[in-house]
């Protein structure tokens, strides 16, 4: 967790103290978030719950009532503390703390007349520091990740590592067979990687990218979306892939955020309107990457193209210019992580 100073704190809590964030698998493994730690205490004593979604102003947890439980909050006027931990990056550690709060009301989680249910606190003062460290880093990178949609960055042997890679190296799954790519540059909307020939055929197809990282799963959906030949070459060529915003983790968010702060020499942003992936390919001999493509027949990208008349997907690359990456993403500002709580009832 990055170390802030109290003016920045503050400014995270005025930013973005209401938005709420569903604890989903994403953000559970993004934040280290521990759920074997999360406790409601109430009246000397407490009760094991699980986190469904918080802000930095109000939480919703889902806890078994049986045994007398509501009465008993009710004895303390509803005030009770919600105890919450996240695991330290690469220590044995955690990081614990108690939020005052009051149950504002009751939901069931089930219909059938389980005991469990939806309980709905509203904190009685402002949360620990490091609550909203954690919620405020997550919701910046994922609105200022939207907000740089077209702000390319050129990816080369010298900065991969900091974006989080093990290597340049991608896997492209195509109607689940991998085949073998290089990534030249990537935006909040697309990709631009290196590929065989044979990738033609392929044109329009939906796809996996799975990205190399020691410590992330990094599988996105997305769409070929055009082919560019390389001057010079007849083996390889550039791929441009079009990213389905909803399917990227909130961790390759938080990875690209993180490597945008801390860089020294960032790249400048395309034209208005220029595509992350739309440029015309490097002339011949120019280093448009740090290292050359492949050489023809070498194992990285070695697959042979389809049978003659066999044209799935043979149809002619979009103009130049035409955007690569250019879906539809959530308006800036707007929480991919927000879920609408269901109905209280008193």
């Amino acid at each position: 967790m990055s170390i802030l100073t109290g003016f920045q704190i503050s400014k995270l809590y005025e930013l973005y103290n209401d938005i709420d964030i569903t604890f989903t698998k994403d953000i559970v493994s993004t934040t280290l978030f521990s759920h074997k730690e999360t406790f409601i205490r109430f009246g000397g004593s407490q009760k094991k719950c699980l986190l469904y979604s918080t802000s930095m102003n109000k939480g919703r947890v889902i806890v078994n009532t049986g045994d007398n439980f509501i009465s008993k909050v009710k004895n303390t006027g509803g005030l009770v503390s919600l105890r919450l931990a996240f695991n330290v990056p690469n220590k044995h550690d955690i990081i614990s703390f108690f939020i005052n709060a009051k149950v504002t009301g009751y939901s069931a989680y089930t219909e059938g007349g389980s005991d469990l249910n939806y309980a709905f606190l509203s904190y009685t003062q402002r949360p620990p520091d490091d609550l909203i460290i954690i919620l405020g880093q997550l919701l910046e990178a994922n609105i200022n990740f939207q907000k740089r949609k077209d702000f390319r960055i050129i990816i080369n042997n010298n900065n991969y590592i900091a974006l989080g890679f093990t290597s340049r190296d991608l896997s492209l799954i195509i109607e689940n067979i991998p085949r073998k790519a290089v990534v030249v540059d990537l935006s909040a909307s697309g990709i631009m990687a290196i590929g065989v020939k044979a990738f033609k055929f392929h044109l329009n197809k939906e796809l996996i990218v799975k990205f190399n990282s020691a410590t992330n799963d990094w599988q996105i959906k997305g769409q070929i979306v055009r082919i560019n030949d390389i001057t010079g070459r007849n083996d390889v060529v550039f791929i441009g892939i079009k990213l389905i915003p909803e399917t990227i983790p909130v961790s390759f968010k938080m990875s690209i955020e993180n490597y945008l702060k801390t860089t020294q020499d960032k790249e400048q942003p395309p034209a208005a309107g220029q595509a992350a992936v739309a440029e015309q390919p490097p002339a011949a001999g120019q280093a448009a990457v740090a290292e050359q493509p492949p050489a023809a027949g070498q194992a990285a990208v070695a697959e042979q193209p389809p049978a003659a008349g066999q044209a799935a997907g043979t149809g002619q690359a979009p103009a130049a210019g035409q955007a690569a990456g250019t879906g539809q993403t959530p308006a800036a500002g707007q929480a991919a992580v927000a879920a609408q709580p269901p109905a209280q009832q008193k």
